[in-house]
Protein backbone atom coordinates (compact mmCIF):
# COMPACT_ATOMS: atom_id res chain seq x y z
CA UNK A 1 0.00 0.00 0.00
CA UNK A 2 1.14 3.40 -1.11
CA UNK A 3 1.21 6.15 1.70
CA UNK A 4 -1.72 8.42 2.20
CA UNK A 5 0.30 11.42 0.17
CA UNK A 6 0.74 9.29 -2.61
CA UNK A 7 -1.38 11.04 -5.11
CA UNK A 8 -5.53 11.61 -3.94
CA UNK A 9 -6.05 10.31 -7.70
CA UNK A 10 -4.92 6.58 -6.81
CA UNK A 11 -7.60 4.57 -5.66
CA UNK A 12 -5.26 1.99 -4.27
CA UNK A 13 -3.31 4.42 -1.23
CA UNK A 14 -4.40 4.43 1.91
CA UNK A 15 -7.73 6.45 1.47
CA UNK A 16 -7.86 8.38 5.01
CA UNK A 17 -11.57 7.00 6.75
CA UNK A 18 -14.09 8.61 8.93
CA UNK A 19 -16.14 6.43 10.63
CA UNK A 20 -19.71 7.08 12.10
CA UNK A 21 -21.14 4.27 14.27
CA UNK A 22 -24.26 4.18 15.96
CA UNK A 23 -23.36 0.93 17.16
CA UNK A 24 -19.94 1.98 19.66
CA UNK A 25 -20.16 -1.31 20.90
CA UNK A 26 -18.78 -2.70 17.74
CA UNK A 27 -16.81 -0.21 16.44
CA UNK A 28 -14.00 -1.68 17.14
CA UNK A 29 -13.88 -4.32 15.46
CA UNK A 30 -14.89 -2.58 12.18
CA UNK A 31 -12.03 -0.05 12.83
CA UNK A 32 -10.02 -3.27 12.74
CA UNK A 33 -11.39 -4.39 9.83
CA UNK A 34 -10.41 -1.32 7.73
CA UNK A 35 -7.02 -1.32 9.28
CA UNK A 36 -6.34 -4.55 8.02
CA UNK A 37 -8.02 -3.89 4.77
CA UNK A 38 -5.28 -0.82 4.03
CA UNK A 39 -7.46 1.72 5.47
CA UNK A 40 -6.46 4.71 7.71
CA UNK A 41 -9.43 5.85 10.47
CA UNK A 42 -9.00 9.08 11.62
CA UNK A 43 -11.49 9.02 13.96
CA UNK A 44 -14.66 6.82 15.04
CA UNK A 45 -17.43 9.41 16.00
CA UNK A 46 -21.36 8.69 17.02
CA UNK A 47 -23.74 9.89 14.74
CA UNK A 48 -24.51 12.57 17.41
CA UNK A 49 -21.02 14.09 17.34
CA UNK A 50 -20.71 17.80 15.48
CA UNK A 51 -19.75 15.70 12.17
CA UNK A 52 -19.34 19.25 10.22
CA UNK A 53 -16.82 20.31 12.66
CA UNK A 54 -15.01 16.82 12.07
CA UNK A 55 -15.01 17.11 8.25
CA UNK A 56 -13.60 20.46 7.96
CA UNK A 57 -10.71 18.99 10.77
CA UNK A 58 -10.37 15.96 9.31
CA UNK A 59 -10.74 16.07 6.21
CA UNK A 60 -11.45 12.37 4.88
CA UNK A 61 -11.16 11.07 1.55
CA UNK A 62 -14.79 9.31 2.09
CA UNK A 63 -17.31 8.29 5.19
CA UNK A 64 -18.60 4.86 6.73
CA UNK A 65 -21.28 4.54 8.07
CA UNK A 66 -22.02 1.63 10.10
CA UNK A 67 -25.64 1.56 11.27
CA UNK A 68 -28.04 -1.28 12.20
CA UNK A 69 -31.33 0.16 11.47
CA UNK A 70 -30.83 3.41 9.73
CA UNK A 71 -33.62 6.17 10.29
CA UNK A 72 -35.16 8.68 8.17
CA UNK A 73 -33.48 11.13 10.79
CA UNK A 74 -29.83 9.42 9.57
CA UNK A 75 -30.22 9.57 5.94
CA UNK A 76 -31.43 12.64 5.83
CA UNK A 77 -28.39 14.13 8.42
CA UNK A 78 -26.08 11.81 6.28
CA UNK A 79 -27.63 14.01 2.86
CA UNK A 80 -26.74 17.82 4.61
CA UNK A 81 -23.31 16.63 4.95
CA UNK A 82 -22.79 15.39 1.58
CA UNK A 83 -23.99 18.55 0.63
CA UNK A 84 -21.68 20.82 2.47
CA UNK A 85 -18.95 17.67 2.30
CA UNK A 86 -18.93 15.79 -1.45
CA UNK A 87 -17.18 12.55 -0.50
CA UNK A 88 -18.31 9.24 -1.13
CA UNK A 89 -20.33 7.82 2.05
CA UNK A 90 -20.31 3.73 2.40
CA UNK A 91 -23.21 2.73 5.04
CA UNK A 92 -22.59 -0.54 6.20
CA UNK A 93 -26.46 -2.35 7.97
CA UNK A 94 -28.27 -5.17 8.61
CA UNK A 95 -31.50 -3.82 6.68
CA UNK A 96 -31.87 -5.62 3.88
CA UNK A 97 -35.44 -3.48 3.19
CA UNK A 98 -35.04 -2.58 -0.96
CA UNK A 99 -36.84 0.80 0.12
CA UNK A 100 -34.09 1.62 3.28
CA UNK A 101 -31.49 1.18 0.16
CA UNK A 102 -33.27 3.46 -2.65
CA UNK A 103 -33.65 6.39 0.43
CA UNK A 104 -30.09 5.71 1.02
CA UNK A 105 -29.11 6.35 -2.63
CA UNK A 106 -31.06 9.50 -2.54
CA UNK A 107 -29.55 10.74 0.39
CA UNK A 108 -26.35 10.55 -1.43
CA UNK A 109 -24.56 7.16 -0.15
CA UNK A 110 -22.47 5.84 -2.73
CA UNK A 111 -22.64 2.25 -1.58
CA UNK A 112 -25.24 0.79 0.62
CA UNK A 113 -24.21 -2.63 2.20
CA UNK A 114 -25.59 -5.48 4.30
CA UNK A 115 -22.75 -5.59 7.06
CA UNK A 116 -19.67 -7.30 6.39
CA UNK A 117 -16.35 -6.83 8.42
CA UNK A 118 -14.03 -9.08 5.83
CA UNK A 119 -11.32 -6.99 5.08
CA UNK A 120 -11.17 -8.12 1.49
CA UNK A 121 -14.64 -7.22 1.24
CA UNK A 122 -14.29 -3.80 2.82
CA UNK A 123 -11.05 -2.91 1.38
CA UNK A 124 -12.78 -3.62 -2.36
CA UNK A 125 -16.38 -2.11 -1.44
CA UNK A 126 -14.68 1.74 -0.32
CA UNK A 127 -12.30 1.45 -3.05
CA UNK A 128 -15.15 1.16 -5.81
CA UNK A 129 -17.46 3.68 -3.93
CA UNK A 130 -14.00 6.15 -3.90
CA UNK A 131 -13.96 5.23 -7.47
CA UNK A 132 -17.43 5.89 -8.58
CA UNK A 133 -17.70 9.26 -6.63
CA UNK A 134 -14.58 10.17 -8.29
CA UNK A 135 -16.03 9.61 -11.32
CA UNK A 136 -19.17 10.96 -10.86
CA UNK A 137 -17.32 14.28 -9.75
CA UNK A 138 -15.09 14.53 -13.16
CA UNK A 139 -18.31 13.96 -14.87
CA UNK A 140 -20.12 16.85 -13.05
CA UNK A 141 -17.13 19.25 -13.78
CA UNK A 142 -17.07 18.31 -17.49
CA UNK A 143 -20.54 19.00 -17.66
CA UNK A 144 -20.50 22.31 -15.72
CA UNK A 145 -17.21 23.16 -18.26
CA UNK A 146 -19.66 22.64 -21.23
CA UNK A 147 -22.12 24.90 -19.73
CA UNK A 148 -20.10 27.66 -19.41
CA UNK A 149 -18.66 27.17 -22.85
CA UNK A 150 -21.66 27.27 -24.41
CA UNK A 151 -22.63 30.33 -22.18
CA UNK A 152 -19.81 32.12 -23.27
CA UNK A 153 -20.24 31.06 -27.30
CA UNK A 154 -23.50 32.45 -27.01
CA UNK A 155 -22.56 35.55 -25.87
CA UNK A 156 -19.62 35.87 -27.93
CA UNK A 157 -22.69 35.14 -31.23
CA UNK A 158 -24.98 37.82 -29.72
CA UNK A 159 -22.14 40.48 -29.55
CA UNK A 160 -20.86 39.31 -33.32
CA UNK A 161 -24.61 39.99 -34.25
CA UNK A 162 -24.96 43.17 -32.43
CA UNK A 163 -21.84 44.49 -34.72
CA UNK A 164 -23.52 43.03 -37.46
CA UNK A 165 -26.52 45.33 -37.46
CA UNK A 166 -24.76 48.17 -36.43
CA UNK A 167 -21.94 48.48 -38.87
CA UNK A 168 -23.78 46.62 -41.41
CA UNK A 169 -21.27 43.88 -41.71
CA UNK A 170 -21.25 40.35 -42.37
CA UNK A 171 -20.57 37.50 -39.80
CA UNK A 172 -16.68 37.05 -40.80
CA UNK A 173 -15.98 40.87 -40.65
CA UNK A 174 -17.96 40.91 -37.18
CA UNK A 175 -15.62 37.99 -35.78
CA UNK A 176 -12.22 39.66 -36.91
CA UNK A 177 -13.61 43.34 -35.53
CA UNK A 178 -14.22 41.29 -32.27
CA UNK A 179 -10.99 39.57 -32.39
CA UNK A 180 -9.04 42.79 -32.82
CA UNK A 181 -10.53 44.79 -30.07
CA UNK A 182 -9.98 41.78 -27.51
CA UNK A 183 -6.59 41.83 -28.64
CA UNK A 184 -5.98 45.59 -28.27
CA UNK A 185 -7.66 45.55 -25.01
CA UNK A 186 -6.07 42.45 -23.97
CA UNK A 187 -9.17 41.22 -22.94
CA UNK A 188 -10.87 37.50 -23.59
CA UNK A 189 -13.55 37.21 -26.92
CA UNK A 190 -15.97 36.76 -23.87
CA UNK A 191 -15.15 39.54 -21.75
CA UNK A 192 -15.21 41.68 -24.49
CA UNK A 193 -18.84 40.44 -26.00
CA UNK A 194 -19.92 41.29 -22.17
CA UNK A 195 -19.29 44.61 -22.15
CA UNK A 196 -20.47 45.46 -25.63
CA UNK A 197 -24.00 43.79 -24.51
CA UNK A 198 -23.99 45.88 -21.46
Amino acid sequence: MHGAGAGSQEVQMAARILLIDTKPSRSHHLEEALSAAGFQVLATVDEQDDLYARMTELAPDAVIVDADLPSRDTLEHLAQLGRRFPKPIVMLSEDEDAETSLEAARAGVSAYVVDTLAPATVRSLVNVAISHFQAHSQLRTEISRIQQSLEQRKAIDRAKCLLMERQGIGEEAAYGRLRKMAMDRRLSLYELACELLE
